[in-house]
């Protein structure tokens, strides 16, 4: 379907996209708005026009805007549900589920011949991005929208239903599609299981662990604290104050890494350093520090001896004022 779209319609669909584009652009503020905000719009039209050169790799850039228009349609839809639940905040639920169905349709849309490296990838991505869904669907599906979409809704009044669609749906639509990059050469790589192979899954493992084990740990805390102005600062939680954004960060250098048996691989370093910028100081960390500090009375102390990303192992300073 996809495929045929955008055989057919491909002029249509880029005029549609610049039109949205234009829009997103004009919409922005004035003031405080980073370069990479107004890039977001014009990245895919940029792809667009490399492609058109033919200059640099047309086949894999055809497969990548076809991707992009995957994610435009199904966001489009989440967008118009949540304007149907008044809820924003069903964004973070169609996230899981958009990164865990992406690798099963790059799979059947580049016509992975079902090699071992191949079933490998599939098999790493439909455990992580499936864990993941699952975990955030069952966090958010009953609470209604989450208190930092809804203040949001609050400061930006009458127009967030339709600014909404660019800033929180297209935005991260954006991402994800930039992301996805190394999944892309991953599921196109000759050759048997190799070394980049092995290694970029062991990558992944470390994140996986980090992960899956922090929202564990996360999970048991709320359910055993007396207090919600407590703070979990044992397990994971004593090495980084954002233990589930540093293992969904290696988890996508893992895929990074993997993506390095393909010639064009070399790309996926890119997608993983903006993970990494993007977790650590873009906007996910960020977001977070201010509604703990906000949420939280002993978050500074916390912060002042746990670092905010990259894990530290406590000292023996830090684990004697933990004990007393």
């Amino acid at each position: 379907m996809i495929n045929s779209l955008w055989q057919q319609h491909a002029p249509t669909l880029l005029v549609a996209w610049a039109l949205l584009a234009a829009v997103w652009l004009w919409a922005m503020p004035r003031e405080n708005i980073r370069w990479i905000d107004r890039a977001y719009p014009v990245l895919p039209l940029a792809v667009a026009a490399v492609a058109a050169s033919g200059q640099v790799a047309p086949g894999f850039l055809a497969d990548f805007l076809q991707f992009g228009i995957w994610l435009w349609l199904w966001l489009t839809v989440v967008w118009v549900i949540s304007l149907i639940k008044r809820d924003a905040s069903i964004m973070d639920i169609a996230y899981g589920l958009l990164l865990l169905a992406a690798p099963w349709w790059l799979y059947q849309h580049l016509g992975a011949d079902g090699q071992a490296s191949h079933l490998l990838l599939l098999a790493m991505a439909t455990v992580g991005f499936g864990r993941y869904s699952l975990y955030i669907l069952w966090r958010n599906l009953p609470h209604g929208e989450d208190p930092r979409y809804a203040r949001w809704r609050q400061r930006s009044g009458a127009r967030f239903w339709w600014w909404s669609y660019f800033q929180v749906f297209l935005l991260q639509g954006v991402v994800i599609w930039v992301w996805a990059i190394p999944l892309l050469f991953g599921m196109t790589s000759p050759g048997p299981i190799g070394f980049w192979h092995v290694a970029g899954a062991l990558v992944w493992l470390v994140g996986f662990v980090f992960e899956a084990g922090a929202d564990w740990q996360l999970t048991r805390f709320k359910r055993l604290r007396t207090d919600k102005s407590q703070l979990l600062n044992t397990g994971l939680w004593a090495l980084t104050r954002h233990p589930n954004y540093f293992g969904q960060t290696c988890m996508w250098w893992g895929y990074s890494v993997f993506a390095l048996s393909h010639p064009w691989g070399w790309l996926s370093v890119v997608p993983a350093i903006y993970v990494t910028w993007f977790m650590n100081k873009g906007s996910a960390t960020s977001l977070m520090e201010r509604h703990m500090a906000k949420s939280k009375p002993g978050y500074a102390d916390y912060c002042a001896n746990v670092p905010a990303f990259f894990p530290r192992l406590p000292t023996k300073t830090s684990q004697a004022k933990d004990k007393a």
